[in-house]
C-alpha cells in the first residue's frame, strides 16, 4: 500500500494519541474532554456538558474542513470589556498561553473558530504543530488530486476491520458513496477477473488487497470516451500511444509547447502502471488507464499553465487592474445580527481579497472599534483587527492591500486611530507624497508588501468634490438611491483630523453627471464609490465611465437593500472598467463564482490587468471593439466523474451540465445538456455547445452541474468559472467546486474538449 511520508506518519501518531483539553466559549470553560484524530481522518472533540443539560455526542470535523490552527486565546480579538462587564470567577481559570483555536469551514459562516484550553501547555504546542502540518500536507494533496492517493485513502476508509482487505460487501458500500450502483454479482465477477487465484478468508469470503483494488477500479472506469481519443491520437488505431505519438498529442491537441520526448518518457513512467505490450524490449507506451490518469492530472487542466502564475505586466498604474475586493469584510454572516470578526478579514485575504472594508466608530475606552452601524453586530477592536490583517495580508500574495476606511470617528479618536495604524503597520503603511494629487498612482510592483488607506482625506478635498456635483442639463441624468447614498453621506459629513488624513493615499471624491469635467477637476489619486444602482445608470447612460476608470480607481458596492449579504452581478462594473467590485465573501452564489473565476488567473495574486481597450479608456460596446465576432468557442461536454450527491443519503443524482457565458449583452448565453438518470459516477453526454464571441477578452465561462428534478428546483451539484481568454484548448478534466461553500471537490470533474475557431464569413 502507498504509505504517507515518515514525517506525516509521526504527526499522525501524535494526533491519534490526542490531547486532554477543556472547551472554551467566550469567558466560560467547559469540563474535561479530549481531542484526537481518528482513522478516517476526522478531527474528533467532545463538546462540554457544562454548556448543555443533556449528553452531547463527540463532534467530528473532516480534516479537509480545517483551515488553520491558531495558538493563543480568542479573547484578544474581542472589544474591551465595558465597566459592567466584570470577569467572572470562571474566566479567571482561562490561561491564554494554554489556549488554541481550530478554524473550520462552516455552513452558515465563512469560518468558525472552536477554542480549547490544554491541560498541559507543552503537549499543546506539540499537538498544534502536528495538526497544522498534517492539515497543510492533506490540503496540498487535495489541491493537486492524485487519483491513486485518493483511491487508496478511500480503500483505507472502507476497510472497516483494518486488515488491509476489502470484501465484496465493503466494496459495494464504497461504490455507493461514489454515486455508483453495482450488483453484488457484477462485483464478484470483477474480483475473479483481477485475481489469478481467488483470495478467501477462513469463512470462504472473497477479498482483494489494495493493489488489486486499483486494478478493479481501472476495470470500473474503463471509459469509452478515453479509448476513442486514444485511437484517434494513435497512427495505427491502437489503444495505446508511443512516446512520439503522445508528444504530438500534447503539443498539437493540448497546446503544451514546452514538451519533448524525454519529458514524455517520464510522464509514461509516472502514469503507466503496467506496460500494455508484453515484449520487455518494446518502446514505452501509455494505455487507456494511464492516459486517463494523465488527463486527470495537470496535463488536463483547463487553464493555460502560464495563467496559474503572475504572467501579466504588474508595472502599470494601480488604475490599470481589476482588484479582488471584499464588502463588509468584518461580517461572517448577515448584516443585521451576529458579530464582527477578525475571521472575516483573514478568510477574505486567504481567498484573494486585496481590498478590505473597515467601518470604524468611537470605542468606549478611548480606542476605535469596528462594527456595522444601526445593527446588532457586536464590535471588534481596530487594533486587534489590524494585527490580524498585518499577519495574514501577504501570505498568499505580495501585492498591496487597500483598506477602505468608513470613518465615523470623532477627531479625538481619529488621532488615536492614526497612531494605531502607524504603530501596527509600521513601514508597511504607504504614506502618499505631498503632491500625490498631481501624480499617477504607483504600480502593484512598486507597492509590494504595502498597505494603502482609502477614504475621506480632508474637508478641502470634500468641498472640491461637492463643487463638481452640479447637474449639467446636457448630460445624462444619473439616478440616485436614497438608501444607497445615506450611509455614504454620513461618512462625508465627518470632519477629518490632519494626522489621520495624511495617511490616506486614495482620497474619496464624488462623481457628478459630468464625468468629463470630473476627470479634469478630480485629483489623480481620487477614488469615488458607486452603488450598483448608480453603476447601472452610468452604464445605460453612455460610454463616459470607461474613460474615467482608465486613470482613477473606482469602487462599486451592493445597493443598500441587500441586508441579506447577497451579491450584485460584477460584470456591469467590470465592463465599465471599475477596478474594485466589493463582494460579500461570506455569501456563496453565482456572482461570487464570477469573481473567484476572474481572480483565479494571474497566479491568484488579487490583481488582473484590464484589457487594452479599457486601459485606453474605450467602452467595450463601441464598434471598434465589439462590432464583429472575433472567435467561436466550441465546447464538447463529454462525461462526468465522481459527481457527489447533493446531500449525504440522498438519491443518486440525475446530472446535467449548463454553460453560461457572462460578458457583453450580445455574448451572453446559456446552453445545457440533457440530464442523465441515476448516474453521478460516470455520466456520458458527448454534446457540443457553440458560443460566438465578439469580446472574448471580457467573457467569462461558468460550467454548472445540477441535479435534474421534475418536481422542484434543480439542486446545485458543482461549478467552475474561468475567463475565456485563460482557457487552454484541448481536452480537460474540469475540477468542480461543490457543496454549500462552493469549495474545490476532492475528485468531481467534468471532461470537456474546447476548440476555438475563426468565424465563418
Amino acid at each position: 500500500m502507498m504509505e504517507d511520508s515518515p514525517e506525516l506518519l509521526e504527526r499522525r501518531k501524535i494526533l491519534e494519541r490526542g490531547l486532554e483539553i477543556k472547551r472554551v466559549k467566550g469567558e466560560k470553560v467547559g469540563s474535561n474532554g479530549k481531542i484526537y484524530l481518528n482513522s478516517d481522518n476526522k478531527f474528533v472533540y467532545t463538546p462540554s456538558t457544562k454548556f448543555s443539560l443533556c449528553y452531547r455526542k463527540p463532534k467530528e470535523v473532516d480534516i479537509k474542513d480545517i483551515v488553520e490552527v491558531r495558538q493563543g486565546s480568542l479573547r484578544a480579538q474581542k472589544q474591551e470589556p465595558t465597566k459592567t462587564d466584570k470577569r467572572s470567577k470562571v474566566s479567571k481559570a482561562i490561561v491564554d498561553s494554554a489556549c488554541f483555536s481550530v478554524i473550520i469551514m462552516h455552513k452558515k459562516f465563512m469560518c468558525k473558530a472552536v477554542e480549547f484550553m490544554a491541560s498541559k501547555e507543552s503537549e499543546k504546542n506539540c499537538f498544534c504543530e502536528a495538526l497544522q502540518m498534517f492539515v497543510k500536507e492533506k490540503t496540498d494533496q487535495h489541491l493537486k488530486f492524485d487519483e491513486k492517493v485518493w483511491l487508496l485513502s478511500n480503500f483505507q476508509k472502507a476497510d472497516i476491520n483494518k486488515n488491509g482487505r476489502l470484501s465484496v460487501e465493503e466494496c459495494l458500500k464504497l461504490f455507493k458513496s461514489f454515486n455508483l450502483q453495482c450488483s453484488e454479482k457484477y462485483v464478484t465477477s470483477l474480483f475473479k477477473e483481477i485475481t489469478e487465484v481467488p483470495n478467501t478468508d477462513g469463512g470462504g469470503k472473497t477479498w482483494i488487497n489494495d493493489e488489486e483494488f486499483l486494478r478493479l477500479f481501472d476495470k470500473l472506469t474503463a471509459r469509452p470516451d478515453i479509448r476513442h481519443i486514444l485511437r484517434q491520437a494513435s497512427d495505427t488505431g491502437d489503444e495505446y500511444l508511443t512516446v512520439s505519438q503522445l508528444t504530438k498529442f500534447l503539443k498539437e491537441e493540448q497546446g503544451f509547447e514546452d514538451i519533448d520526448e524525454k519529458k514524455v518518457e517520464m510522464l509514461i513512467d509516472t502514469f503507466q502502471l503496467k506496460s500494455p505490450i508484453p515484449d520487455p524490449k518494446a518502446e514505452k507506451c501509455l494505455d487507456a488507464p494511464g492516459f486517463r490518469r494523465l488527463l486527470i492530472s495537470r496535463w488536463g487542466n483547463i487553464m493555460k499553465p502560464i495563467h496559474d502564475t503572475v504572467f501579466q505586466d504588474m508595472s502599470k498604474t494601480l488604475a490599470s487592474y481589476y482588484i479582488n475586493s471584499s464588502h463588509n469584510t468584518y461580517l461572517t454572516g448577515l448584516q443585521v445580527s451576529g458579530s464582527a470578526s477578525i475571521e472575516g478579514y483573514i478568510t477574505a485575504m486567504k481567498r484573494g481579497a486585496r481590498l478590505l472594508e473597515l467601518d470604524v466608530f468611537d470605542g468606549e475606552h478611548g480606542e476605535p472599534i469596528i462594527t456595522h452601524k444601526r445593527t446588532l453586530i457586536a464590535p471588534i477592536a481596530l487594533r486587534d483587527t489590524l494585527i490580524g490583517i498585518e499577519k495574514y495580508a501577504f501570505v498568499n500574495s505580495p501585492y498591496p492591500v487597500i483598506m477602505t476606511i468608513e470613518n465615523h470617528v470623532t477627531l479625538t479618536q481619529q488621532r488615536v486611530m492614526a497612531r494605531i495604524f502607524k504603530s501596527v503597520l509600521k513601514d508597511k503603511l504607504y504614506i502618499p507624497p505631498k503632491d500625490s494629487a498631481n501624480k499617477e498612482l504607483p504600480s502593484p510592483d512598486t507597492l509590494k508588501y504595502k498597505f494603502l488607506l482609502r477614504g475621506k482625506r480632508d474637508d478641502r478635498q470634500h468641498r472640491l468634490s461637492l463643487n463638481t456635483n452640479e447637474d449639467d442639463p446636457n448630460k445624462p441624468k444619473i439616478e440616485s438611491n436614497d438608501i444607497d447614498e445615506s450611509y455614504e453621506k454620513e461618512t462625508m459629513k465627518v470632519a477629518v483630523d490632519p494626522e489621520f488624513g495624511n495617511l490616506i493615499s486614495l482620497p474619496s471624491v464624488k462623481l457628478s453627471n459630468n464625468i468629463f469635467h470630473d476627470e479634469k477637476s478630480h485629483p489623480k489619486d481620487g477614488s469615488p464609490s458607486l452603488s450598483e444602482t448608480k453603476v447601472d445608470s452610468y452604464y445605460e447612460g453612455g460610454y463616459q465611465l470607461a474613460h474615467y476608470t482608465s486613470t482613477r480607481v473606482v469602487k462599486s458596492y451592493p445597493k443598500g437593500i441587500r441586508q441579506d449579504s447577497s451579491n450584485m452581478d460584477p460584470m456591469t462594473s467590470w465592463l465599465c472598467g471599475i477596478q474594485s467590485v466589493a463582494m460579500n465573501f461570506q455569501t456563496n452564489c453565482d456572482s461570487m463564482d464570477l469573481s473567484h473565476g476572474l481572480f483565479r488567473i494571474n497566479g491568484a495574486c488579487g490583481y488582473v490587468l484590464k484589457p487594452k481597450f479599457l486601459l485606453d479608456g474605450n467602452d467595450p460596446r463601441v464598434d471598434e471593439v465589439s462590432k464583429d465576432i472575433k472567435t467561436v468557442m466550441h465546447v464538447v461536454i463529454i462525461s462526468g466523474q465522481y459527481l457527489p450527491k447533493v446531500e449525504p443519503g440522498n438519491d443518486i443524482v440525475d446530472p446535467y451540465v449548463s454553460i453560461e457565458i457572462h460578458g457583453l449583452l450580445q455574448d451572453k448565453s446559456k446552453q445545457k445538456t440533457r440530464a442523465i438518470k441515476n448516474n453521478g459516477f460516470n455520466p456520458y453526454w458527448n454534446q457540443e455547445l457553440v458560443f460566438p464571441l465578439t469580446c472574448p477578452e471580457l467573457s467569462i465561462m461558468r460550467i454548472v452541474v445540477k441535479d435534474f428534478d421534475t418536481t422542484s428546483t434543480n439542486d446545485f451539484v458543482g461549478e467552475f468559472t474561468i475567463p475565456v481568454s485563460s482557457i487552454r484548448p484541448g481536452y480537460s478534466h474540469v475540477r468542480l467546486n461543490t457543496g454549500y461553500g462552493h469549495t474545490l471537490d476532492e475528485a468531481a470533474t467534468i471532461f470537456v474538449r474546447v476548440v476555438f475557431k475563426p468565424p465563418q464569413n
